[in-house]
């Protein structure tokens, strides 16, 4: 079985089920505690309308009804859907005319657009022997990480081991759970960090860094980056925020790669986020007669402003309101998703669906690019968010 619980997508859980009642899952073997709750502990939704309890088809046929009239529709999410159901959100956002806005796929568009090098987690782990680790706490994220790819595992280039042949190396806001396991920790302060990073630029380029911070400590990190056989950067949320930010990685990377050899994977929060960005970037990219590509595409693209003028908010497997006060959102909610959610709980519909990995099969894209078959593990009779979409496409 494939677990669904972050973008890692293992493909080695066990799944058991029994003493809990008929379709639920008390057992999962090899899954992570993050992946063990996810698979394990759910807390499941009813349909509803103006939150009241009404049928399945009701609120489903509720949802069409507003999106077909909505003037400013914007779609988010879909970072924790298969692959499938972002196919068909796609689909219905170009027949709607809707923005699709999913959060923390930045960084993922500019590997497609091949701005920085990338490659794949059994590279990392066969070649790896310099790993940096910057705004990424995986031992909280990902915590399988370390332990199946970056840090621990014996590689075909790599058979000494972590004490011997690989340097982790954390880059945080403060000293993580996994900077405790790294060699070396820096510590870049809040709103400091496109200064840590460009400052370590400068010192990769031979040029006196121009920083507050310690000039020998970032002499001593770009020494040691320069010396990587192959060397990879995992970089958090935190760290791509910003437009900003993101340049600053940028240039990081370009220093890194004229005097080593670098590649970055970003530590995506959905377990299917760099599906969702590779969707968007082929739908958003077309090539003209020339062969150049222009940014015309089928679907626009959103973002968090957006919303404040969205008049219909389509919410799929993502909890806005989590991260985006509740007085923020101006419009009609619309959600669907397997579990209950503070937006589910504010939401003027809620259709639930089953999960992917749980309780519906599709397939995914994990965090570097390879395509993953998700198989189902029970059947509970919930239909798919992929079905949802279609029943959507067809009522409006």
């Amino acid at each position: 079985m494939v677990c669904t619980g972050c973008s890692l997508l293992c493909e080695d859980i066990v799944e058991g089920r029994g003493g809990k009642g008929e379709g639920e899952r008390d057992c999962v073997k090899h899954a992570c505690r993050i992946g063990t709750a996810h698979i394990t502990s759910m807390q499941r939704i009813e349909p509803t309308v103006a939150r009241k309890q009404v049928r399945h088809d009701a609120a489903i046929e509720s949802a069409a009804e507003i999106l077909a009239s909505a003037k400013n529709p914007v779609f988010v999410g879909f970072g924790n859907s298969i692959t499938e159901t972002q196919q068909k959100g796609i689909a219905l956002a170009e027949k709607i005319g809707a923005k699709i806005w999913a959060p923390h796929t930045e960084l993922f568009e500019d590997v497609l657009n091949r701005r920085v090098k990338t490659c794949t987690l059994p590279e990392v782990r066969d070649q790896a022997d310099v790993v940096v680790f910057l705004g990424a706490d995986p031992m909280n994220t990902h915590p399988r990480l370390l332990s199946g790819y970056a840090y621990y595992p014996r590689g075909e280039q790599r058979q000494h081991g972590w004490d011997v042949d690989r340097t982790a190396i954390a880059i945080d806001l403060r000293r993580s759970h996994t900077a405790e396991v790294c060699r070396e920790v820096y510590e870049a302060s809040p709103h400091r960090q496109i200064e840590f990073m460009d400052a370590l630029s400068d010192a990769l380029g031979n040029r006196v860094p121009k920083t507050g911070y310690d000039r020998k400590r970032i002499l001593k990190l770009a020494g040691t980056l320069k010396k990587a056989e192959f060397g990879v950067i995992f970089t958090g949320t935190y760290a791509m925020a910003t437009e900003q930010e993101r340049d600053a990685i940028i240039r990081l990377m370009d220093e890194l790669n004229e005097v080593s050899n670098f590649h970055i994977l970003p530590l995506a929060p959905g377990y299917n986020l760099r599906s969702i960005a590779a969707l968007l970037h082929e739908s958003c990219s077309h090539p003209t007669d020339d062969g150049e590509t222009n940014q015309i595409g089928r679907v626009n693209r959103a973002n968090r402003a957006d919303l404040n003028e969205a008049d219909v908010l389509l919410c799929v497997g993502c909890d806005l309101m989590n991260s985006i006060p509740a007085h923020d959102i101006k419009g009609t909610t619309i959600v669907i998703d397997p579990n209950e959610t503070l937006t589910s709980l504010c939401s003027d519909v809620v259709i639930p669906c089953a999960a992917g990995g749980i309780d519906c099969a599709g397939s995914a894209l994990r965090m570097d690019g390879v395509q993953i078959d998700i198989p189902q593990m029970i059947e509970t009779g919930r239909i798919s968010d992929a079905s949802i979409m279609d029943q959507l496409i067809g009522a409006i």
